[in-house]
């Protein structure tokens, strides 16, 4: 298109007389301006090739062609505009206007340019005047707009290619009006602006790459995009601070009923903006950007691979999104801030950075049918005072929440199913409140947890395949559940904690890797019509000091009594029946249950009578006939036993310092649980560690290793080992970091947070940078859950005194450090042999030697690797040694797996490690 096309001259006129130019000396008009001058009204001026140093001024009818001679008609201003359109109307086909500034300008009547490039400067319209543009170009105007509309003007382009420009590729303001169609913006400075009360219709154009925003709307604007594709942007995709508003009808009020609404009303011709079958990609900050009071509408339209959000949508602004997709945002999908209202149908987020959908402060969010799936964080996430309904969504793949209200949010789902979410399929906490209906949470790690001063509701719910509890109701907390299915859970199906007073009413709860039913310590729930059957341990485990009623309950198949009574606990069971299991109460002396009208069948070892009989106490148990505690939310069955695992410490090489504390805190935290059965006050003691020592001293190995001793012990729920650093919990931007660092303090729950470098997150030189939040978000969540992880704090003993001494918060959390010595000579020869024994190798007597003699001789600086660098001795051993056999016609077995001192070729090594 910026080539010069060929244009046929015309042989009539409307006034019957073609005026010609040309370069020549016999032409009867070598200026076009003197043709101009000459042609009546509506006539023709033809243009012989050349170049015509003249600026043009057209105040009648005339049509500019340039003759199809095989050359170019360049008309090059030499000051001002190179075209300026006064009155009456101007056609100019087949040119090259070059010029400066404003290239061409037209502020009344009427303009057309044909197969015409104009470079160096803009096309300007402005007043009444309109202006059609096609297969034309406008390219390499210096800082200057490409296309400039203003006041009431009009353009309609076709097949314009707007290039190279410094500013914006078109500018639209007043009450302009701009359409194009099949036009291409690329490589400018930005795509196309429209402010004030402009409208900009773009059908099937691109734009990109550019140096700014893609589409930016203000004031009152609107746009138009249809089959449109944005891409590479410096900025967002699409911004909009403000525009014109849609029909009336296009955005009823949200009230309760209006849940399963799908979205918004009927756009309309005119208002806001309207986006539809359009893709915008790579753009470098949000792919769509809307705030103030902008009006938007996504229709089919895919937001990919966008730096930043997806779709942010703030202020007072209105979205609603129609089958539209936001592909691999490097933050969250979609973001509502401030007081943004959101209405969601048939869309689909994927494969974000951050959160599928987040909402904080007062956003409003309303979706219907949609898909949230492979997300870094909760694949929704409210907080503020946000409110959202999902309606038959789809949430999948998160490795945290599937769907968590927080602060003062509110959530409302109706059906739908969230799977694979690595913490839970459902978090209420904070303030928050929520309304489940016909909900499915299944394939996760655990179900729906709430925390919260208020009364979630759960109604016609399934939660199914959870690696751990069904559902977990935190201390103090409430929640009414009513006709909900409970299954395959590996821990409890529905967990009660400490003073919390929830009611279940006809729920079922059915295979259960744990109890069916816990409650702990003064937890007081209201239970009627209650379905327990098929748990490995106990239906329902009445811990110590428990409360509540369980009326007209069915407990059947359990491998452990069906019901457990603890000490002071008083329950008050009516109308349940027992059968198909082993035994059916076990309670103990102190327990106080009552049990009126409840009754046994096809019980082994009966304690209730065999039919309902009025109100009766259960006499005590002789004692448990089979161990009854519950295993809590993230315990495992698999934790090793505390003699192999002491074994296993023992068998390490060296460490003799590390060994002899080990063992005294495993020795104190025995002390500490004999001290709490006899009722006595546990003795001080620092949970959290600090390793110090150089790199390879078995740091790591130790952790994990006394995570295990920990949970064996039943200090820790699973005692997992979880290792990060600075880069695992330290973002690169405001606000990013703490949700990094409560992630990956998340993971570690009922195990070991082990924080590799950790003086790292100290800044040299006493500064500030993000890390000291992780710093203080750690030193937070540590208090928070102080019952529930170990941290442990490791790095070189020099620094890690140094990162102890930042923050007091850290001083008073570690006050215990673990030294790790580097190995001696006969250590490191000790790694080898274990490391060759693990091989099936054998190290010969003179290998043996050799290695001790390198070992003693070696560099030991810094950076020195202690058991990495022996490892790795034995590895370039095993090279030499293959090296060496493969001369051999037939060696023996003996020869296969035996490493002489030949196989230790000092030169192979690094002498650091």
């Amino acid at each position: 298109m910026t080539g010069q096309p060929a244009v046929s001259t015309p042989t009539s006129a409307p006034s019957g007389r073609i005026e010609r130019v040309s370069t020549r000396p016999w032409s009867r008009h070598r200026t076009i301006s003197s043709a101009i001058r000459a042609a009546r009204d509506g006539g023709v001026v033809s243009v012989v090739a050349g170049v015509y140093r003249e600026s043009l001024t057209v105040d009648k009818s005339v049509t500019l062609v340039a003759e199809n001679d095989g050359g170019a008609v360049e008309l090059v201003a030499p000051h001002g505009p190179a075209l300026a359109v006064r009155s009456g109307s101007a056609t100019i086909r087949g040119f090259v206007l070059s010029g400066s500034g404003a290239v061409v300008v037209a502020a009344t009547g009427r303009i057309a340019l044909e197969s015409t490039t104009v470079t160096g400067g803009a096309v300007q319209v402005s007043g009444d005047a309109s202006a059609t543009l096609r297969d034309c170009a406008i390219l390499r105007t210096g800082a200057a707009p490409g296309l400039i509309v203003a006041d009431q003007a009009t353009v309609e382009g076709t097949s314009v290619e707007v290039t190279e420009t410094g500013g914006a590729a078109v500018e639209a303001a007043g009450s302009a009006q701009v359409t194009l169609v099949d036009s291409r913006m690329g490589s400018v400075g930005g795509g196309a602006l429209v402010a004030e009360n402009a409208t900009l219709t773009l059908t099937r154009c691109e734009i990109g790459p550019s140096g700014g925003v893609g589409v930016e709307v203000s004031g009152g604007g609107q746009a138009r995009l249809t089959d449109c594709q944005l891409h590479d942007l410096a900025a967002e995709g699409i911004r909009i601070s403000g525009s014109a508003t849609f029909g009336p009808d296009w955005w009823p009020p949200l009230r309760p009923e209006h849940a399963g609404t799908p979205g918004a009303g009927e756009t309309g011709e005119t208002g806001g903006v309207l986006v539809r079958r359009c893709t915008i990609s790579r753009a470098a900050s949000a792919g769509v950007l809307l705030a103030g009071y902008g009006h938007l509408h996504l229709d089919e339209s895919t937001v990919d691979a966008a730096r930043g959000p997806g779709v942010l949508a703030g202020g007072d602004s209105r979205l609603s999104m129609a089958g539209s997709r936001i592909n691999q945002a490097g933050q969250t999908a979609l973001a509502v801030r401030e007081r943004a209202e959101v209405r969601l149908t048939d869309g689909a987020f994927a494969d974000s950075a951050a959160n599928g959908l987040y909402a904080a402060d007062d956003g409003r969010i309303l979706m219907h049918g949609c898909e949230v799936r492979r997300s870094e964080y909760s694949a929704v996430h409210l907080t503020g005072t946000a409110s959202a309904a999902l309606v038959e969504c789809t949430i999948a793949d998160t490795p945290e929440f599937g769907v968590r209200a927080s602060d003062r949010a509110l959530l409302r789902v109706e059906g739908g199913t969230i799977t694979g979410a690595g913490l839970g399929g459902v978090q209420i906490d904070g303030g928050a409140d929520a309304e489940l209906r016909g909900l499915t949470v299944s394939d996760s790690r655990a179900g729906v947890r709430v925390d919260t001063p208020h009364r979630p509701l759960l109604t016609d719910c399934e939660v199914r395949d959870v690696e751990q509890t069904g559902i977990e109701v935190a201390p103090h907390a409430a929640l009414l559940a009513r006709h909900c299915r409970i299954a395959s859970c590996g821990a409890a199906g529905v967990l009660v904690d400490a003073y919390a007073t929830p009611t279940l009413e006809e729920c079922e709860i059915t295979d259960i890797g744990g109890s069916g039913l816990v409650l702990w310590e003064g937890a007081a729930p209201t239970i009627r019509s209650l379905t327990v059957r098929e748990c490995r341990k106990n239906g329902v485990y009445v811990g110590d000091g428990a409360h509540g009623t369980l009326t007209d309950c069915d407990i059947s198949r359990t491998d452990y009594p069906a019901v457990h009574v603890g000490v002071d606990a008083d329950p008050a069971l009516l109308r349940c029946h027992v059968h198909d299991a082993g035994a059916d109460v076990d309670q103990t002396d102190q327990g106080r249950a009552t049990f009126e009208e409840c009754w046994s069948t096809d019980v082994a070892e009966a304690t209730l009578p065999t039919e309902p009989v009025a109100a009766r106490a259960v006499p005590a148990a002789a004692g448990p006939r089979r161990p009854a505690a519950p295993t809590r939310a993230g315990a495992s069955s698999k934790v090793p036993e505390l003699a192999d695992l002491l074994a296993q410490l023992d068998d390490l090489v060296g460490m003799a310092r590390v060994k002899r504390d080990v063992g005294t805190m495993v020795k104190l935290v025995q002390t500490v649980k004999r001290r709490r059965e006899a009722g006595l006050a546990p003795p001080p003691m620092s949970r959290h560690l600090v390793f110090a020592g150089n790199p390879g001293t078995g740091k790591t190995t130790v952790a994990r290793l006394y995570g295990q001793l920990l949970a064996a012990l039943g200090m820790l729920e699973r005692g997992h080992l979880i290792e990060v650093d600075r880069g695992t919990l330290v973002g690169e931007y405001v606000g990013h970091t703490a949700p990094k660092t409560q992630a990956a303090f998340r993971k570690a729950l009922g195990g070991v947070l082990f924080i590799d470098e950790a003086y790292a997150l100290v800044p040299t030189g006493g500064g500030t940078d993000f890390g000291q939040e992780a710093i203080s978000t750690l030193v937070k969540l540590m208090e928070d859950h102080r019952d529930e992880v170990v941290v442990i704090v490791a790095g070189y003993p020099d620094e890690m005194r140094q990162f102890v001494a930042a923050n007091p918060g850290l001083s008073s959390r570690f006050s215990r450090t673990l030294s790790f010595e580097d190995y001696s000579s006969v250590e490191l020869v000790q790694i080898v042999e274990k490391q060759a024994s693990r091989h099936q190798y054998h190290v010969a007597e003179g290998g043996r030697a050799a290695l001790l003699s390198y070992f003693d001789g070696v560099l030991r600086g810094e950076g020195f690797g202690n058991g990495r660098f022996a490892r790795k001795v034995f590895q370039m051993m095993t090279e030499r040694h293959a090296a060496r056999i493969a001369e051999m016609d037939a060696p023996s077995t003996a020869e296969l797996s035996t490493l002489e001192a030949d196989d230790l070729h000092v030169d192979d090594l690094e002498v650091a490690g």
